[in-house]
């Protein structure tokens, strides 16, 4: 049976922390799914405070959405304490721990860098570099259509 990419509903969560950031890997991720066929009106996003929040945040949407997948979207940037290594492991991790529980593909589009730089790099548009909400949509896809 093959996906019907039209039928999809597909969540973009994205944290408000570094949003112009977020907003490029909004971009990238809904891209991915406008070209593959899913219509605009079943791509539902909204926004959490930052990528601590993400996790809890897919889940109650999940859960009052129904969606098929989501793609979770932030930037998490390195900087004086040990707080950016707490706050991207359990991002990352709660993330997980949300697609498990909810058996539905969540993308991962949460950078966690070292410097602004390179957040900017990753959520780029340029051929040479690659947008990761982009890649996160789409491993979203690949996972929906392993199920098919």
């Amino acid at each position: 049976m093959a996906l019907e990419v039209e039928k999809l509903k597909v969540l973009l969560v994205a944290a408000d922390y570094y949003e112009d950031l977020a907003a490029r890997l909004e971009r990238g991720a809904r891209e991915v799914f406008l070209d593959a066929g899913v219509s605009e009106e079943r791509i539902l996003m909204r926004r959490a405070p930052g990528c601590w929040e993400l996790p809890l945040a897919a889940r109650q949407l999940i859960r009052r959405h129904s969606p098929d997948a989501a793609v979770a979207l932030g930037v998490v940037i390195r900087g004086e304490t040990d707080h950016y290594e707490h706050i991207a492991r359990e991002a990352c991790s709660g993330l997980m721990r949300v697609g498990l529980e909810e058996g539905i593909p969540i993308g991962l589009g949460v950078l966690t860098c070292d410097r602004f730089e390179q957040a900017k790099a990753r959520s780029s548009f340029s051929p040479a570099r690659s947008n990761k909400g982009r890649e996160a949509a789409e491993a979203v896809l690949r996972m929906l259509s392993a199920d098919s």
